[in-house]
């Protein structure tokens, strides 16, 4: 199982980087992103996790813990919030 410790410290530290909210996504592939909270991505099979301002660890953790409890919820099984693959460059971030 891979670690969430060091996902969730990159992303906190990339989200701090904005001055606005920013919105996570979860990829057809799994992984997590983000983007402008304006930005929708449904369309294209991402599935919305949360629109966050500069989250702590904290947080983050709690905000990824709750998504994958829903999501197990509807989809009818358990997936391990340590086996989020995460770039190491977010694929929606604006360049």
């Amino acid at each position: 199982m891979v670690s969430l410790e060091p996902q969730v410290a990159r992303l906190v530290d990339e989200l701090a980087q904005y001055h606005g909210h920013r919105t996570l996504w979860l990829d057809r592939r799994g992984y997590l992103c983000h983007a402008e909270p304006e930005d929708d991505f449904e369309d294209i099979g991402y599935q919305y996790v949360a629109t966050l301002l500069k989250p702590t660890s904290d947080e983050l953790r709690a905000t990824i813990t709750h998504f994958t409890a829903r999501r197990a919820a509807r989809v009818g099984a358990c997936p391990v919030p340590g086996a989020f693959h995460m770039h190491p460059v977010p694929v929606l971030m604006a360049i």
